[in-house]
């Protein structure tokens, strides 16, 4: 296992994964440093300028605050990155082929599940403790624990290491790399994000809040030391789930039934040397005379598995109440305003809103997003990467379709899947931002998150024609999702509600740069599709 463990090293560090990841993390850190600062001050620019200081009595509630943002962010880090990482570990086996190869050596299904886990996870690792002198240096401003930054990378590590687990047993469980990376996300959120409510306050983030407030040293020992060594044990039991499960799906499966092949009556099965495929494949309709590319996209879906499908219904539904319960609010809130009275006090600056009708249709909108841009995202970065893996795509340039035709039906199938999901977005969204700050901000919001669609959907096709991989072209596409996904809840907490016209403009603004991007990057997708590049 360990001769695994070091060629999974080697083979990262020469493609250049080491160097990329800690770059990242770095820029990370440096985006919670501004985010934080423009949250804490007004004006933070002559800060960052040397020309104001702060007085002595705040820099150590700075620092404090400070270094939790951080570990904050790098925890963020650590749960996107992870995934990406632990499920190519196994799914680019499958994609390519090479996993019965691998299967086929003396090593046993637990030494390739636990060679290659540990090697994901040491990967990133070395990537967080590349992010060490950062947090080091907020301990010049004093104010700063040590028990708090000790405790902050125990969950760093832990969370690392439960991240890879999921990644693992997903990309184990399911046949190819798109299937594996959308599972492994929604599990993650669960298990290390807290989305449904019951986990929130269980989450990796929750508890590092919990280390800031708490001053009893059993809680911070618990926090620090038995929650991570908690993950841990959960990511062994997943990657022992894992190693019974590589064999069972996808290019792994074995040999047929003994059942597929009904033996002959004089006791020995005779061999079929020909037999006639169905023209269509039933369940998938008329071919007809449309698109044959677009018919294809459409009806040539993976195999889902139930439980990530049921995990994935239970969260809209989770969306879903929100929405309802947020609209019933906001009506309650209108009929409200029709007595005199209570319009006087609605009018009133500076009261906002008394209820939670913003709040929950914002989070309903945020949870949907969630849940159409990330399918999004990994379809449309696999749709050209994935069909070179599979070593398909010349096969498929070889025919007399347009290339800019079959690369608009594959963008446009991906698009289409989930449009329930992007709907209820948009709805929820400019609801919860209009009840609370005016139709302007509800329709700068939903304009900003139609365009964050385009914006994904060209990034994703440009690096997925670049790129060799669908997950290496995922990776370089998942900060643009993030970006477009969080973009809400961070409108929310900048809005000034007495004045939302800043934030509509800066909506406006990135609206258009979203559009101007994505479609820029659609249009450089298909002229490199035609060159061949």
């Amino acid at each position: 296992m360990a001769n695994l463990v070091w060629w999974e090293l080697v083979r990262l560090a020469r493609r250049g994964h080491t160097v990329r990841v800690r770059i990242l993390l770095l820029y990370a850190l440096l985006l919670a440093v501004v985010v934080f600062a423009f949250a804490e001050f007004s004006n933070p620019v002559p800060f960052f300028l040397g020309t104001e200081t702060l007085p002595r009595s705040q820099i150590a509630g700075f620092a404090r605050w400070l270094v939790f943002a951080l570990l904050e962010a790098q925890l963020l880090f650590v749960a996107l990155v992870t995934p990406a990482y632990a499920v190519a570990a196994i799914a680019e086996e499958k994609d390519r082929g090479t996993l019965p190869l691998l299967l086929t050596t003396a090593l046993a299904d637990r030494e390739i599940v636990w060679g290659k886990a540990v090697a994901r996870v040491l990967l990133v690792l070395a990537a967080v403790i590349a992010g060490l002198p950062v947090l080091m240096f907020t301990l010049l401003l004093g104010g700063v624990d040590v028990n708090l930054l000790l405790a902050g990378y125990a969950l760093a590590i832990g969370t690392t290491i439960l991240s890879g687990g999921i990644g693992i047993v997903v990309a184990c469980l399911t046949p190819d790399s798109r299937t594996a990376l959308i599972y492994a996300y929604i599990v993650s959120a669960v298990l290390v994000g807290g989305v449904i409510p019951p986990c929130m306050f269980l989450s990796p983030f929750a508890s590092l809040y919990y280390l800031l407030e708490t001053e009893s040293r059993a809680s911070q020992v618990a926090l620090g030391i038995v929650y991570p060594l908690g993950q841990t044990m959960l990511a062994c039991v997943l990657i022992q789930v894992a190693t019974r499960g590589l064999r069972k799906a996808g290019v792994t499966s074995g040999p047929l039934s003994p059942t597929a092949y009904p033996e002959s009556p004089r006791g020995r099965p005779d061999p079929v040397l020909v037999e006639e495929p169905e023209i269509l494949p039933s369940g998938m309709g008329e071919l007809g005379t449309g698109d044959p590319v677009l018919w294809k996209e459409r009806h040539a879906k993976a195999h889902s598995v139930r439980w990530v499908t049921m995990l994935t219904a239970v969260t809209a539904l989770i969306a879903m109440a929100l929405f309802v319960r947020g609209g019933w609010t906001l009506v309650k809130r209108v009929m409200q305003a029709l007595d005199p009275d209570e319009a006087t006090r609605f009018l009133q600056p500076g009261l906002g809103s008394h209820d939670l009708a913003g709040v929950l249709l914002m989070f309903s909108g945020l949870i949907a997003s969630w849940l159409y841009l990330l399918p999004l995202a990994v379809g449309v970065t696999g749709c050209i990467a994935g069909e070179r893996l599979r070593s398909t795509l010349d096969s498929l340039l070889a025919t007399q379709l347009d290339r800019g035709q079959i690369l608009w039906a594959k963008l446009r199938t991906h698009a289409e899947h989930g449009l329930v999901f992007a709907g209820g977005a948009a709805a929820a969204l400019g609801a919860g931002f209009g009840a609370e700050g005016g139709i302007s901000l509800g329709l700068a919001i939903m304009a900003a998150f139609a365009g964050g669609i385009v914006l994904v959907v060209g990034l994703g096709a440009w690096f997925s024609i670049r790129c060799t991989t669908g997950i290496s072209a995922f990776r370089y596409c998942l900060p643009a999702t993030v970006g477009v996904g969080c973009l809400p809840m961070v409108a929310w907490y900048f809005t000034n509600w007495e004045n939302p016209s800043s934030t509509v403009e800066v909506l406006a603004w990135c609206t258009g740069t979203f559009l101007l991007v994505g479609i820029v990057m659609a249009w450089r997708a298909r002229a490199d599709l035609e060159r061949g590049d």
